[in-house]
């Protein structure tokens, strides 16, 4: 369930179409990417991208035949306006759009709220208000299912712009009604990037994005840090009135290094902190779950030999690096590969749809001791080879119930998932 517009039309030639969204996107502080089949425009977070796709109607010389689209939830009626306005400024004739807010053709933005947009959240209203009281978990509404999953909190749902109660949603429509409760939902609101805009993508960079590390971790801790701080300060001065996180951009300026610029205000009274990765988070390799810390950072670590593993690791911190690597039999279920025999304390548990086995062993490695904790789960024809490498025995307990929490789920392995060679 989505709102949206896409549309067709022709263009000179590619190269005219994107030196004018190259001008668009820097008079309107866009975020542009090319390739050679297409561009996509980015103007806000949560999914907030127009993708416009060319080919050669015959000639290559032209003209070229373009198509494209725009998902405008959950982001908000901002965005659909945008997108539309976006349209407007580029070289795409015989430009056909096919929107079912009807915006492209009223262009009355109030209507397209009333009419699409503040139905939409009400039905996501009610969907919470049925699951009530029911002791509901695991629910997420507009949940990219790509990443991580936040730690479950029984009675609540997991949205982009924060944490609620399920009947939370339903009271604040009741009570305030549903403009009250979209201003705070959507990202994008209203008609241009006004102080809620600023205010709610900080607000959905801090539940989402900030692993809540310093900034000298990493470049990307720095920018979600650094974007944070700026969005919240220049909401702060378009609107003094609106109620801001301040407690959340003073812990975030303290890991940036940076004084707090915040002149005095409301805070944003809310039962949940901001900060999924606060808390453990669920990680997902294949039909893998792992659950780990969420100021741990992804990366993937190539191997010399072709391949890689998963790895996930806080650099701030000697806490351990965890990876994981993916192997699928060719034929048949996977098994165990019997190289966990040698190792300490050697322990083997079932799962719903597989089972795993997990033992420990100590290394020299450049000078160090380090102290591995080695599993092996499988799950159908799947085999995944997992290991903490821990800096100091004491942290081989906290490890075991990490890995006393792996789950396996029993969908086909994911592109991830590398052959075994046998």
């Amino acid at each position: 369930m989505s709102i949206g517009l896409t549309f067709t039309g022709k263009i000179d030639s590619p190269q005219a179409l994107l030196e004018a969204a190259k001008a668009l996107a820097q008079e309107r502080d866009y975020r542009l990417g090319a390739g050679e089949t297409g561009l996509k425009a980015v103007l806000c977070s949560l999914g907030g991208e127009v993708d416009i796709l060319w080919r050669p109607e015959g000639d290559p010389a032209g003209p070229w035949l373009v198509r494209g689209s725009c998902v405008s939830t959950p982001a908000g009626a901002g965005l659909h306006r945008a997108a539309v306005e976006l349209l407007d400024r580029l070289p795409i004739r015989a430009l056909t759009v096919e929107d079912e807010t009807g915006f492209f053709q009223h262009r009355d933005f109030q209507r397209m709220k009333e009419e699409h947009f503040y139905p939409w959240l009400r039905t996501l209203v009610e969907v919470c208000r049925r699951e009530q009281g029911k002791g509901a978990s695991g629910m997420q509404l507009c949940w990219d299912l790509e990443q991580y999953a936040p730690e479950d909190i029984p009675d609540t749902v997991v949205t982009p712009m924060g944490r609620f109660r399920l009947g939370e949603l339903a009271d604040l429509v009741e009570q305030e009604g549903i403009q009250a409760l979209a201003s705070r939902f959507f990202l994008w609101d209203g008609r241009v990037r006004d102080a809620r805009f600023y205010r709610n993508r900080a607000i959905n960079a801090l539940w989402e994005r900030c692993c809540f590390a310093p900034s000298c971790r990493s470049a990307e801790d720095a920018a979600v840090n650094s974007a944070i701080l700026d969005d919240l300060e220049r909401a702060a001065q378009m609107s003094p009135s609106l109620p801001l996180p301040r407690a959340a951009y003073e812990e975030v300026c303290a890991l940036a290094g940076r004084e707090p610029a915040l002149p005095q205000g409301p805070e944003l009274q809310e039962e949940f902190s901001p900060g999924y990765r606060k808390g453990l988070v669920t990680h997902a390799v294949g039909a893998l779950r792992l659950v780990l810390p969420g100021i741990y950072r992804y990366d993937w670590e190539p191997w010399e030999t072709g391949g890689g593993a998963h790895r996930w690791s806080d650099a701030s911190s000697d806490s351990p690096v965890w990876r994981v690597s993916a192997y699928r039999a060719r034929e048949g279920e996977a098994q165990f590969s019997g190289r966990l025999d040698a190792l300490h304390g050697v322990e083997g548990r079932a799962l719903k749809g597989g089972a795993l086995r997990w033992g420990w062993r100590d290394v020299r490695e450049d000078g160090q001791t380090l102290y591995l904790a080695e599993c092996e789960a499988i799950a159908g024809p799947c085999l995944y080879f997992l290991t903490a490498a821990c800096t100091d025995p004491s942290q081989l307990g906290p490890a075991a119930e990490l890995i006393g929490r792996i789950q396996v789920v029993s969908t086909a392995a994911r592109k991830e998932t590398v052959q075994a060679q046998k």
